[in-house]
């Protein structure tokens, strides 16, 4: 018997599902955590922060571990109800050759090189506005290194790369579908970008995908996203 996974709509009904209680959770947490704060602010500090919380670096890297272990979680129960699921099968959770993975990461280091060429050329920067406040409102600095690289990759992944991936790929869509799908969708979450920026993350995301076709591996664009995530964290830390 093949092991059995959402289909479609079921994908998508359920991938609402998981974003909706995304959202609520990062909501919640900052939400949480500024509330906790209240004795130890005043009222104009109280206030400010509420304006800034996009954009705190802390109360971001909070807020994105605590979805990354939820959602993570919720992810792998939602595909547990699925009749004859099997969770490595479903998520593609396998390992590759040492070769396939950096000949992917030189694809990377090409994607990047060129991404930062022409962002220069245009007279861009290279570090956007919204990295270098975040980077900057951080305390301490590697909470949002480790944010960064590791659990926000590993959620979007899961997530994306993983679990919408499945259900798109084997209906009507077919793998270069699934590709294009997911790194739509996976860009119009990077809204704290302007459009430039999330055109780049499209492109990002067409890598990654391409990888997870055509590997068959989670691993692949898991490693690949963070290591992106880390050399945007380098050139935050050394250019902002």
């Amino acid at each position: 018997m093949q092991p059995q996974h959402w289909k479609f709509w079921g994908t998508v009904l359920w991938g609402a599902v998981i974003f909706a209680a995304f959202l609520a959770l990062q909501t919640i947490t900052v939400l949480a955590i500024i509330d906790f704060q209240k004795r130890q602010l005043s009222a104009a500090e109280i206030e400010q922060l509420f304006r800034s919380a996009g954009e705190n670096g802390t109360l971001l890297a909070i807020a994105t571990f605590v979805t990354t272990i939820i959602c993570c979680g919720l992810i792998v129960g939602i595909i547990k109800l699925k009749k004859g699921s099997v969770l490595a099968e479903y998520l593609c959770v396998k390992s590759v050759s040492l070769g396939t993975m950096l000949k992917w990461t030189a694809l990377l280091g090409g994607l990047i090189a060129l991404s930062d060429l022409i962002t220069n050329a245009l007279g861009r920067p290279i570090v956007p506005e919204f990295m270098s406040t975040v980077y900057a409102t951080a305390r301490p600095a590697w909470i949002i290194w480790l944010a960064l690289v590791v659990a926000a990759p590993l959620f979007e992944e899961t997530f994306f790369r993983g679990f919408v991936f499945k259900g798109f790929e084997s209906g009507f869509m077919g793998p270069i579908g699934a590709v294009l799908a997911t790194t739509g969708l996976w860009a119009a979450i990077h809204i704290q970008y302007d459009a430039y920026g999330i055109a780049t993350v499209f492109c990002l995301g067409l890598l990654l995908g391409t990888a997870r076709a055509m590997t068959g591996s989670l691993l692949v664009p898991l490693g690949l996203h963070a290591t992106a995530n880390l050399v945007a964290t380098i050139e935050t830390a050394v250019l902002r």
